[in-house]
């Protein structure tokens, strides 16, 4: 009766079947976890929670590591290959700032129920390489771009980064001559420089907008 009752179950459920062991798959091969279709949205933002999602799409990029991380050399996320990191953050300012081949700051400020995007990325500097990093402003080309910044990114979720909430390590001196730098070059920039690479509140999208976008 049992070997009867497991030929039924394979029979109606083949799909299902096989949608499972592609994910199992996929997780394997990418050491993070898959998105199902039928999940609610990963970009939608918890109650009394703001969410940064990072991401990192270029293929110039594909094998270089970067870092997200606080003043106090706390990990946020870790980017590498191609993905959006999911980064769930209580309301309020922040400063962070993103290292690979040098470090750049950046400052939000974060609402609750909002979901702000940030691509991380490198661009040439005449015989080197540079970090670079796009905020998604509202009336910006960037705002518009974040349907193209996510486009075959896979989606990981920061509590599966074992980067989070760590101290930044093997790397003091040079973590902290970037933050130096960074700060440097903050400190001496102009006003359209500083709202470049700077969020507040409005530009983090909505539950709707979320919605609307995907």
């Amino acid at each position: 009766m049992a070997g009867t009752e497991l030929e039924c179950t394979v029979k109606i459920n083949p799909p299902m079947l096989v949608l499972a062991l592609l994910l199992v798959a996929l997780e394997a091969l990418v050491g993070r976890r898959v998105v199902a279709a039928d999940e609610p949205s990963p970009f939608v933002a918890p109650d009394g929670e703001a969410l940064v999602v990072f991401i990192q799409n270029e293929r110039d990029d594909r094998k270089m590591t970067f870092l997200v991380f606080v003043p106090s050399t706390e990990c946020v996320a870790s980017l590498s290959g191609r993905e959006a990191e999911v980064v769930p953050m209580t309301p309020g300012k922040y400063s962070f700032y993103v290292a690979g081949y040098d470090t750049r700051r950046i400052e939000i400020d974060l609402e609750a129920g909002r979901t702000y995007f940030i691509r991380v990325y490198s661009r040439d500097r005449f015989a080197t390489r540079t970090t670079e990093v796009t905020p998604a402003r509202r009336g910006t080309d960037s705002y518009k771009e974040i349907r193209t910044w996510l486009d075959g990114a896979a989606v990981t979720y920061a509590r599966d980064d074992q980067c989070r909430g760590k101290p930044i390590e093997g790397r003091p001196r040079r973590t902290q001559k970037g933050i130096t730098e960074a700060n440097v070059d903050w400190k001496d920039a102009d006003d359209v420089f500083r709202a470049k690479y700077s969020l507040s509140k409005e530009d983090g999208l909505s539950a709707e907008e979320v919605a609307r976008l995907f």
